[in-house]
């Protein structure tokens, strides 16, 4: 007999909220008045899936990824979503930080979750379907159990549970 109940665990961010959080972001960053003069530019790759910090010293940078987490925040986005690329000196004077947005679960990853699903001896069944993690049984409890153990996990991606059945 089939399982009764199921959802998928994804690691999927809504770029439409990203490109919000840039725009707010930038505003915030164009009003600073600690930003007047020193190099403090942000970009927004949509279809690279990229943000581009650029500061002259340390201290802007950091802020300026500051405000921008914070504005990812606000719109429901974990700051787990960027993973830092790289960080070299920018041919303007200063730092320059290349992020990428993590979209999907690698499949190392998913098998951390489908073993600590087996470990645990939850009663469901979690197989690895492309870039989620299928998790179905018969219990709403179990499952709900599963969602907490995985957000207990240090995964480091934004992990969301999506497609409830």
């Amino acid at each position: 007999m089939p399982s009764d109940h199921s959802f998928d665990i994804v690691a999927i961010v809504d770029l439409t909220e990203i490109d919000n959080a840039y725009q707010q972001a930038l505003k915030e960053i164009g009003q600073r008045w600690d930003f007047k003069g020193k190099i403090a530019e942000l970009t927004w790759n949509k279809n690279e899936k990229k943000i581009v910090a650029e500061g002259g010293e340390k201290s802007v940078l950091d802020a300026m990824m500051d405000i921008f987490k914070t504005r990812l925040a606000k719109r429901g986005i974990s700051a787990k979503a960027l993973d830092l690329k790289t960080e070299e000196p920018s041919t303007k004077g200063g730092t320059r930080q290349t992020y990428e947005i993590k979209q999907g679960i690698p499949s190392d990853k998913a098998k951390i979750i489908t073993k600590m699903v087996k470990e645990k001896k939850f009663k469901v069944q979690a197989s690895i379907q492309g870039d989620s993690v299928r998790v179905s049984g018969k219990s709403l409890d179990d499952l709900q159990a599963v969602q907490q153990a995985v957000r207990e996990l240090p995964l480091d991606l934004p992990i969301s549970f999506n497609n409830y059945k």
